[in-house]
């Protein structure tokens, strides 16, 4: 069996197919496996909780993805890494329950493979010394048609090292949604002298999310009750395939209609909320509270200044920039 995978054009094809097709198919499959509906309705939510993370100034947190972001574009990808060390700190200090950690785990970890191995098989770029890149699978020419010659272990090194910006974005961003209010992340905009309607649009789109996905799974509960059948079959019952994909393309109408009808109503009503409450109204909009500058974010800004200046010396000095 071995030697036909290896030696023959057919398994070797075969195999191809599989790494092309089935790994990036199960990236999906193992991420709803593991989050899931809930879990992402509960993931882009604010969890309020009396946490050092959750005290800290708005405006600090609305910064911290920004800076996180340019910083990781900036820096070299062993750099990349240590900042991304940096953004764990907070997390640690937050300490989310074990049901969070595994669906953070989730959101930051399947991204993260999908570059490694997407680079694997399409940055295939010779090392220095040889005429062709080192690969751990060739293709046989019955996978020309993909314009890619395998699997590269120099691309997926190189997919490695891209990955850490990955990480970086999601991981500075989860932290802002999951610590921050709606209505600090309309305050912190205001404070940065942005308009009010784009902190708005921001902490409307936040809630946007969890709101979908709870009315999906409200509206697959109601037609499994009315006796729509939405149970996917084990993989090696190849014969009940067709007949569930042809249910699930069926039922696609009966989803979305819903959702699009549900969408437009949720937007009339905040429509309706923001005009009773004049928003838009004055350009110069108060607020209720105003965030008083405690010791905890004197300390936070000190330590994200000296990252910054950190990230700007070995840029200035040509050790950490971003190597082409």
């Amino acid at each position: 069996m071995l030697h036909f995978l290896t030696q023959t054009l057919l398994g070797q094809s075969l195999i191809g197919y599989l790494l092309l097709f089935v790994v990036p198919l199960l990236l999906p499959v193992l991420f709803v496996k593991l989050v899931g509906f809930k879990g992402l309705r509960n993931l882009f939510s604010y969890e309020p909780k009396q946490t050092l993370i959750h005290r800290l100034d708005p405006r600090l947190k609305v910064a911290f993805p920004v800076i996180m972001g340019v910083m990781s574009v900036m820096l070299n990808w062993n750099y990349v890494y240590l900042l991304f060390a940096f953004t764990l700190i907070p997390w640690i200090i937050l300490r989310p329950s074990s049901g969070r950690v595994r669906v953070l785990l989730t959101m930051v970890g399947v991204p993260a493979v999908g570059v490694v191995w997407s680079q694997g098989m399409f940055h295939t770029i010779s090392t220095p010394g040889t005429i062709t890149p080192h690969l751990l699978f060739a293709f046989p020419w019955t996978l020309n048609w993909l314009g890619t010659p395998g699997l590269s272990s120099s691309g997926m090194i190189y997919g490695a090292e891209q990955a850490g910006r990955t990480l970086i974005a999601t991981s500075s961003s989860l932290l802002l949604i999951l610590t921050t209010k709606p209505s600090d992340i309309i305050w912190a905009c205001t404070k940065f002298g942005l308009p009010a309607p784009a902190g708005f649009a921001l902490s409307v789109a936040l809630r946007f999310l969890p709101q979908l996905l709870e009315r999906l799974t409200v509206l697959m509960k109601a037609m499994e009750v009315r006796g729509y059948n939405f149970r996917r079959p084990c993989w090696w019952q190849v014969y009940l395939w067709p007949d569930y994909l042809r249910r699930v393309c069926v039922s696609i109408p009966t989803v979305t209609v819903p959702l699009l009808i549900g969408s437009l109503r949720g937007t009339g009503v905040m429509a309706m909320v923001a005009d009773a409450r004049a928003f838009g109204s004055s350009r110069k909009r108060t607020m209720l509270r105003e965030h008083q500058a405690t010791l905890a974010d004197r300390l936070a800004l000190g330590t994200l200044i000296v990252v910054v200046l950190s990230g700007i010396v070995l840029i200035g000095a040509h050790v950490g920039n971003r190597q082409v």
